[in-house]
């Protein structure tokens, strides 16, 4: 049992884990649309093994200064493993993109930029130079941004060459209150100069506006099923019970809940969906 929590945590910490669910969330909206584009979802995969680590390797010496844990830990252990990871999954991310058709090529770029942006210094103020990370209010954002694009809006474009707006967005509320746990734990690490939602509205607010935005989701979901015949009855169950079970990982969040919470049962819930899904509908 000990060596199964040490090569879960190895997966966490590599970014498999969390890099599985954008996979699987990418695999589900193509899957609504009976897509199959297998390259596709191994340019996510291997991009988002990339663009973590890259991420987390860059801000090695930052990490060691916000403080101890578990995490920070396995990363500076490991490092050298994470870069060899980070160098192979560029690789392999640049090989299936060649596979990618070329019209959601426009579209991609500006996420990569956005990706890089996030952790390389693209602005200087009087305080020195600031990365996107850095900029208040907006770390959040920009996470959800990304992953909706990835997970919902690509598979929408290459099903009707424009990009759905209602689950965009639905995808986008999902993955906004999800993130909220991660800035809950990281409350006593984030400069207070972040700005996170628990840092300016304290942690119960900020729980109930992950839950809100989950209820909101529900709504949209239970419209475009019996509305606008977007998905069949067991595509919209599979959903449900992962909004429902992510409400529940959001409201038991806090600054002192144990590591795997966060990085085991909240990033598990793109996964979770996938097996239910799975289970609903094959």
């Amino acid at each position: 049992m000990k060596f199964l929590f040490k090569a879960l945590d190895l997966l966490v910490a590599s970014n498999i884990y969390v890099s599985f669910g954008v996979l699987i969330l990418t695999w589900v909206s193509l899957d609504f649309r009976q897509i199959s584009h297998p390259e596709l979802l191994a340019f996510v995969f291997f991009s988002t093994v990339f663009i973590y680590n890259f991420i987390r390797l860059f801000r090695l010496q930052p990490m060691r200064v916000e403080g101890n844990s578990k995490r920070h830990e396995m990363i500076l252990r490991n490092r050298d493993f994470l870069w060899f990871l980070c160098i192979i999954s560029c690789l392999l991310a640049c090989y299936f993109f060649t596979f990618i058709y070329e019209s959601i090529w426009f579209y991609l770029f500006p996420f990569a930029v956005i990706s890089l942006a996030y952790v390389l210094p693209v602005y200087k103020s009087q305080s020195g130079w600031l990365r996107l990370r850095d900029v208040p209010f907006i770390k959040i954002v920009l996470i959800a941004l990304t992953w909706a694009f990835v997970t919902e809006g690509l598979p929408s474009i290459l099903a009707t060459t424009k990009m759905e707006f209602l689950p965009f967005f639905e995808r986008f509320l999902f993955i906004f209150a999800i993130t909220i746990p991660f800035d809950i734990r990281d409350l006593h690490f984030d400069h207070i100069r972040l700005k996170t939602i628990p840092q300016v509205f304290g942690v119960n607010k900020a729980k109930w506006l992950g839950i809100s935005f989950l209820f909101i989701a529900e709504l949209i979901l239970f419209y475009r099923c019996f509305f606008l015949d977007d998905m069949d009855l067991w595509s919209l169950l599979a959903v449900y019970i992962t909004y429902e079970i992510s409400t529940f990982f959001v409201y038991k969040s806090h600054p002192k809940q144990k590591e795997r919470f966060v990085t085991v049962g909240v990033e598990g819930m793109s996964i979770l969906m996938g097996l239910i899904y799975l289970v609903f509908n094959y």
